[in-house]
């Protein structure tokens, strides 16, 4: 019995003791296999980044690209892997390598510090820089009084990222990283950008050094590029970096202070388009240095804009626009700018829009201060936003006011003197003596005369209303900002304190006075004249298309603004006239191998003085085919001897748009024969 229990006995104590050696060896497994691992995870460090998408295209009507964007190799510290503020000594010390390694490769980072060490090894600001010198001495930055020089600036910035160690060139370099990290609003949300657009082999040294380099990256961004920079440069706009205020107005949509924005033009008004959307991409670290990416949404590259524009008519306006300019100041005249302006008078699409000084977009960031500065205005769209007195050009819109007010007819004999002398105490004089004319060689010769006594009978409030159903002094409906313009009026002078007289009124009928109307408008109006009363609204957009071409999200609709029901037998008087105008007054027009109808004027914006000769504004309005409407142009020119002087640009686009219209039927009538 004894025998059994003692047996039972030492079969538990077994027992016993496997269990407890089979516990320890559990409880070991656990340490060192599940807390090591839970120990692993728990160092596994992840962060999540954006992913700039592709900004969109822009094309021209015909599918022409005149922006685009390419994919360029961008250096930016990650916040969350980059040392943080209170390891100045690491950060220095990564920055340093850094600036080492692209001065041995030859590279260019962004230095944005306003100091400069000069040939001499001496700290000097640096020039056309007094706004960032105002911010380093801010006190958003250094905190330092509004004269600190630029030793107290240097001094100051080398105590605040113990910089001391450090000889004086490479300081300051690190000194300027320093100065964008803060500038730039480095955060969580915002990476800085370190350098753009570098060369494959330095993003293959960075990524191969990452131990050394922690927390900076080689990341893919988007950057503009313009197969052509100065074709459609102000209409296309700049595209720049996110200004504060912008970021501000923004930051909810998704924007970060590195981001790069429409600053005006198509980039500005269709930015949410072209901008596309963003990604997200999860970076995960362990502590042994590994790295995974993973996606966690895809970025979506932005629309592409289709415009209006033709690319060879806007070239041979620009080309045309420029010419003529530089032949007037190869003579000395004081020309200091112009525009043109091109429409389908079908629809008002409009096919050219130029203005004279123009700019090179891919260039505008390295010019952007001088471009600023320049008394010219190059930056300045003058075809949309700078207004002038039309002079005659305005008389068709006279001639058909009168002859719908039953004021006039075909059959109205109005003498020319050279002085019109129904006011006793004002005599306003003609261009020349005409003698006895009616309307439609009163358009023919510009005679003021003629007009003078129609803008009388008619009144101003009566003219006024004739100017509306043009579209004078009302905006195209472009998609980009314009000018309103100015109608005198009664009103208008009133306010400026000043009253009306009948001179005025007159003066109004010869497109004087205070009327002031942009190139866009005058261009309209010609397309009004064309479609005998029908007012389109102008456009630039053509269409928008998703980057891969699987969706339309827009479509431009032909809308009509106004219609004014006049008569035929009054149209054709007034284009009888502009007929004669475009045929028999400039030869320029012959070379275009249809009828083209125009009117010009002339206007004079600065009274002589000093020895100097009095500045004209010349002016053209033209349409052609004369009996079939297809496009409308206008053409202003500051400083030009007459209106008629700007015809060379006129012509030189209609040969261009009618000779390509040829090409196009003739290339049609091959295919069809050769089915």
């Amino acid at each position: 019995m004894r025998r059994k229990v003692s047996k039972k006995r030492n079969t538990a104590v077994v027992v016993l003791i496997t269990l407890v050696f089979a516990a320890f060896i559990f409880k070991l497994w656990n340490i060192q296999v599940v807390s090591a691992g839970n120990a692993r995870q728990a160092a596994v460090k992840g962060v999540e980044i954006d992913v700039e998408p592709v900004r969109g295209e822009i094309l021209d009507s015909d599918g022409n690209t005149l922006a685009t964007s390419r994919q360029v190799r961008t250096v930016v510290f990650n916040y969350f892997t980059f040392p943080s503020s209170g390891e100045s000594e690491k950060r220095s010390q990564i920055i340093s390598e850094l600036l080492t390694l692209f001065d041995r490769a030859g590279a260019k980072w962004i230095d944005e510090l306003p100091i400069k060490v000069n040939k001499k090894g001496k700290l000097v600001f640096a020039k056309g820089k007094e706004n960032e010198v105002s911010y380093l001495r801010s006190a958003a930055f250094l905190d330092l009084n509004p004269y600190a020089t630029v030793e107290n600036c240097f001094d100051a910035l080398v105590q605040k990222y113990s910089l001391e160690s450090y000889p004086l060139r490479e300081a300051r370099n690190i000194a300027s990283v320093y100065y964008s990290m803060v500038k730039d609003g480095f955060n969580s949300t915002t990476p800085y950008v370190f350098a753009k657009d570098i060369s494959a082999a330095l993003a293959s040294d960075i990524k191969e050094k990452s131990d050394v380099f922690t927390g900076v990256d080689v990341q893919v961004k988007s950057e503009r590029e313009y197969p052509d920079g100065t074709l459609a440069a102000h209409l296309l706009g700049i595209v720049g970096s996110i200004s504060a205020e912008e970021y501000e107005a923004k930051k909810e949509s998704g924007y970060s202070l590195n981001d790069t924005i429409g600053k005006n033009g198509i980039e500005y008004t269709y930015e949410s388009n072209l901008r596309g959307e963003k990604g997200k991409k999860r970076i995960i670290s362990d502590s042994d240095g590994n790295t995974t990416e993973k996606y966690i949404t895809l970025p979506k590259n932005g629309d592409t804009v289709i415009l209006t524009i033709r690319k060879d008519i806007q070239k041979t306006a620009q080309d045309a626009l420029e010419k003529l300019i530089l032949d007037f100041k190869a003579d000395n005249a004081n020309v200091t700018g112009g525009s043109v302006v091109v429409m389908d008078t079908k629809n008002n699409d409009i096919l050219a829009c130029a203005s004279y000084p123009t700019y090179d977009l891919s260039k505008y960031s390295k010019n952007a201060s001088k471009l600023n500065t320049d008394p010219n205005k190059p930056l300045w769209n003058r075809a949309l936003m700078s207004t002038y007195t039309p002079g005659s050009t305005i008389k068709p819109a006279v001639a058909m006011a009168g002859l719908e007010e039953k004021i006039i007819d075909k059959d109205t004999i109005v003498t020319c003197t050279g002085v019109y002398t129904h006011y006793k105490d004002y005599r306003p004089t003609c261009t020349g003596v005409h003698g006895s004319l009616n309307v439609v060689y009163a358009l023919y010769n510009s005679c003021n005369i003629f007009f003078y006594e129609t803008s009388r009978l008619l009144g101003i409030e009566k003219l006024n209303d004739y100017f509306t159903m043009f579209g004078l002094g009302e905006e195209t409906g472009v998609e980009i900002g314009e000018s309103k313009g100015i109608v005198d009026s009664v009103e208008f002078r009133t306010e400026k304190g000043e009253l009306w007289t009948p001179g005025l009124t007159i003066q109004a009928g010869i497109g004087h006075g205070d009327n002031q109307f942009t190139p866009i408008q005058l261009c309209s109006y010609a397309s009004v004249i064309a479609n005998r009363g029908v007012r389109h609204k102008a456009h630039f957009v053509k269409s928008i298309m998703k980057s891969d071409y699987s969706e339309t999200v827009y479509t431009a609709q032909d809308q009509i603004l106004s219609k004014a029901n006049f008569s035929d037998k009054n149209w054709n008087l007034v284009y009888e006239g502009m007929l004669l105008v475009g045929t028999e007054s400039y030869a320029d027009f012959s070379g275009v191998p249809v009828k083209v109808a125009a009117k010009t004027g002339t206007t004079t914006v600065q009274k002589a003085g000093n020895g100097k000769k009095e500045k004209n504004n010349g002016l053209i309005i033209a349409f052609a085919p004369y009996d079939d409407p297809q496009i409308a142009v206008s053409v202003v020119v500051e400083g030009a001897t007459s209106g008629g002087s700007t015809a060379p640009v006129a012509a030189a686009i209609m040969e261009q748009y009618f000779a390509a219209s040829q090409g196009e039927k003739s290339a049609q009538t091959e295919g069809v024969l050769l089915e």
